[in-house]
This record gives structure tokens, C-alpha cells and sequence, in this order.
């Protein structure tokens, strides 16, 4: 059967316009949402704010009363929701069934994930939810690289857990199953045999660069063997440094926080770029703030380096031009 993945559809009419002609045809409410139902994680990645604990911002987990003001705007609005942002989303109790409410509403639903906490009962329950899509998140090709910079030995078992969902969800639809990873180092022929043998059991597979230069190495809360490892991926990173051609998230994004807090970038893990709260504001009016419009002119203009977060920000998939970091 040959799947495809309904927020493709989403990526392509946002990375089709310039900044000019989507300031000119802003809609009005973001064409997708993304919401961080937890900020927390079990796992300790070496490119991860959340993992080196460089992250400032109190850890805590979506509330219903939270969760319920972005589901009712999104509902109305007919607006995907995908639950990925600075946290591991199957760590939240109710994790299922916020995925659940969102598709009971007839909403696209995207979930990233570690994979490590998903059973055999949650995957069967993903599918027969109708879940749209799901992306694991490795990094590296391999045991070594990945064990180097998710700072834990579990690339084979994640290999598992991705062949057990294709098989629990057979001949289904849904879920879409994405396999996403980033490297450094790694060479061509290593990157060749993980496409072959991941290509087997999911619907499509991207590898871009890792990024290492979202915080400094020294306020990271690492032994100094984990310090020594992130310094030598750090001298073997390998991202073309090149800005994204139009930001997608000040004009067609938004992200929400565990607790409420709206960034206008999905990549702001201690609330700097922050533009309301939808325990305040709608969201439809955090939408057309002043504030989200003079960023989104700066922009327009290409005026990164006003921006702490834009400043270090690059296209590490390719997502915007193509072939960009070298990889097919």
C-alpha cells in the first residue's frame, strides 16, 4: 500500500512562499500547532537543551485546563496539532488521550518520539486511533553514533520498537511512520546501509546534520566523560550553517508549552522568543499580536542576528533547499 503522510501536503504550501508573499497572505490562525505536552525526558542526548540540563524553564507536564483552550481553538479552526517540541510526549499520563480527543475532533494528529516507552497495547491503541503520523527520533546511523549522542545504548532496541508498530500496523492507513536522524561524521556507505535496513520497515526516512550550537558546552551538566564525547562531535560536526530561506514559524506556526506559554519558535527551549499565553490570550489573537508582527518584518527582512534563537538557526534537513547538507 502506498501511504502518505497528510502533513506533507502542510510542509509543501509552507515552504512554497516567500516571506514577502506570506506576509501578504497570512491566514488567519496557524496552519498547524505544535504543543509540548511535557518538557521533561528519560533520556540525557548530548545535543539536547532538556538532556544537558542547559534548559532554565520549570519542568512540569500539560494540564487538562491548558490542553482543553488549545484543543477547543484548534477543533474550531480545523487545525493539526503535532505533539513534539522539548519533551518526550509519552512521558504525560494522559498522553493517549489528548491524542485521542484531538482525532476525536477529526483533527490531523503527528506525535514525536524516543520510542522507548511505546508497548505492543499503546501501538495497537495509536492505530486504531487513526493517529496521522509518527516520527522516531535517532540520531546517528548506527550503535556507536547513535550511543554518542543520545548518551545511551539503545539504537537496536529502537530498531525493534519501529519493526513491532509496522507490524502492529499491518495493512492500516495509519499511522504514517517517518524514521528521522541527523548525523556528524558518518560516511556515506554507513548512511547507505542504515536507508536500506530502515527503509524496510518504515514509510520514509530523512537524514540531516546535527546541530551543536544551541548552548555552550561548558553549562552543561555532564560527567566530564560525557563532556569529552559532546567536544569531539562537536569538532566533527559537519552542518552547512545556512539560514532557512523563510522562517515557517512566525507565519504559519505556532508552539505551545506544557504550561501554557506561546513561542513564536519551536526550537525556544527557555522562553525567549515568547509571544503570549493561552491561559490569557486566545490564541487567535496571540496569532495577530503586535509582537509576533515585528518579528515576523524582521524576518521578512532577513534580520537574523536580531534574534538570539534565529541567529543560530539552520536549514540542518534541507527542508528548504534542497540537498543543501549533502545527504539524498
Amino acid at each position: 500500500m502506498s501511504r502518505v503522510n497528510p502533513f506533507d501536503a502542510i510542509y509543501a504550501q509552507i515552504n512554497s512562499m516567500s516571506a514577502d508573499e506570506k506576509m501578504a497572505n497570512l491566514p488567519d490562525f496557524p496552519k498547524a500547532l505544535d504543543v509540548e505536552l511535557t518538557n521533561t525526558c528519560n533520556f540525557k542526548c548530548l545535543m539536547c537543551p532538556v538532556g544537558t540540563r542547559v534548559q532554565k524553564r520549570k519542568p512540569g507536564f500539560m494540564s487538562e485546563e491548558v490542553y482543553n483552550r488549545v484543543l477547543a481553538e484548534a477543533a474550531a479552526h480545523g487545525t493539526p496539532l503535532r505533539f513534539i517540541l522539548w519533551g518526550e510526549p509519552t512521558m504525560h499520563t494522559n498522553w493517549i488521550s489528548y491524542l485521542k480527543r484531538a482525532k476525536d475532533k477529526g483533527l490531523i494528529v503527528h506525535f514525536n518520539t524516543n520510542g522507548s516507552l511505546l508497548d505492543t497495547e499503546q501501538m495497537q491503541q495509536l492505530v486504531d486511533l487513526g493517529v496521522d503520523s509518527i516520527k522516531f527520533s535517532f540520531q546517528g546511523v548506527d550503535t556507536k553514533s547513535y550511543r554518542e549522542m543520545r548518551n545511551i545504548d539503545y539504537y537496536e532496541k529502537l530498531l525493534d520498537k519501529v519493526e513491532e508498530l509496522y507490524t502492529v500496523r499491518g495493512d492500516k492507513a495509519a499511522p504514517y511512520i517517518h524514521v528521522s536522524t541527523t548525523i556528524t561524521y558518518e560516511t556515506t556507505d554507513q548512511i547507505k546501509t542504515f536507508q536500506k535496513r530502515v527503509g524496510k520497515i518504515t514509510d520514509k526516512v530523512t537524514i540531516g546534520r546535527t546541530e551543536l550550537g544551541r548552548f555552550d558546552v561548558s553549562s552543561a551538566k555532564l560527567s566530564n566523560a560525557e563532556k569529552q564525547t559532546l567536544e569531539m562531535l562537536k569538532e566533527n560536526e559537519s552542518l552547512v550553517k545556512k539560514h532557512p530561506s523563510c522562517c515557517p514559524e512566525v507565519y504559519d506556526k505556532l508552539s505551545v508549552h506544557w504550561d501554557g506559554v506561546v513561542s513564536a519558535c519551536c526550537r525556544d527551549f527557555n522562553d525567549v522568543m515568547v509571544v503570549g499565553n493561552v491561559q490569557e490570550t486566545p490564541l487567535a489573537e496571540i496569532w495577530k499580536s503586535e509582537k509576533l508582527l515585528s518579528f515576523r518584518k524582521e524576518l521578512a527582512k532577513g534580520n537574523f542576528d536580531k534574534f538570539p534563537l534565529c541567529k543560530i538557526c539552520f536549514d540542518y534537513q534541507s527542508l528548504q533547499t534542497p540537498g543543501l547538507q549533502g545527504i539524498k
